[in-house]
């Protein structure tokens, strides 16, 4: 399987010259060599395929072979998660990007034992790019600052299915899932923390619409209920 880049925009000529961080990281850290085959995407669905054609210090330049488009053909997969301890951010995040996820939101609960602080959004957006990088994706999935119960009060209660993953919730996922869903615009899963999410946040939620699931009998981690959420929900739309 070639190996994908990111660069910020896919030109209409014959080649495209890779700076920056993805440049190093092919030069240095690869050892890309010219001639070698690999692509680029520019995270917004457009990709190029081709083969390096010259290489200098800080950039290299490939010769193009092939172009295309992918586009969203389901609603949007969105994923509001409750901050985790830092050591489980970054795989959180690659899970949730590997399962499909078009828009990671972050919540600051009420249990929640880590605390959003301004470079996290860096971060959660590089380990982003990595795992698009690592699973072929061309779309980068968004990645939002917090959000409270009152902006998801606002943003997904009208044309979105809420699913709120709770470990004690009486109705299953598969009940309230299917392929009828893919007529919503949003489809949103709640994930909270390892405290887990707080009778009050419980009350607001189910009160906006959200339906409260449950994944199975085994208790998930926070950072894995998303991923198993995201896998569940397009198996039982058939989007799988």
């Amino acid at each position: 399987m070639l190996s994908l880049f990111f660069v910020p925009e896919i030109s209409d000529g014959s080649k495209i010259v890779v700076y920056g961080d993805e440049a190093h990281h092919a030069i240095k850290v690869m050892r890309m060599e010219i001639g070698e085959e690999i692509q680029v995407a520019d995270g917004k669905g457009n990709w190029a395929q081709g083969s390096i054609s010259a290489i200098d210090k800080k950039s290299f330049t490939l010769t193009i072979s092939g172009r295309g488009h992918t586009s969203r053909t389901h609603p949007e997969f969105v994923v509001i998660q409750a901050l985790t301890k830092s050591d489980r951010a970054k795989e959180t995040i690659e899970l949730l990007v590997e399962a499909g996820v078009d828009r990671i939101i972050p919540w600051q609960s009420d249990h929640c034992i880590a605390k959003w602080k301004e470079d996290m959004l860096e971060k959660w957006e590089s380990a982003a790019l990595t795992a698009c990088k690592q699973s072929r994706r061309y779309s980068l999935p968004a990645i939002e600052t917090p959000i409270t119960l009152t902006g998801i009060r606002e943003r997904f209660t009208e044309r979105s299915l809420l699913l709120v993953l709770h470990e004690s919730a009486q109705e299953k996922l598969s009940v309230v899932v299917s392929p009828s869903a893919i007529s919503q615009e949003h489809i949103v899963l709640v994930v909270g923390p390892e405290g887990g999410i707080a009778v009050d946040e419980l009350r607001e939620l189910e009160a906006i619409g959200g339906k409260i699931v449950k994944l199975g009998n085994p208790v998930l981690r926070s950072a894995h209920a998303g991923f198993a959420g995201l896998a569940a929900v397009q198996a039982l739309m058939r989007h799988w």
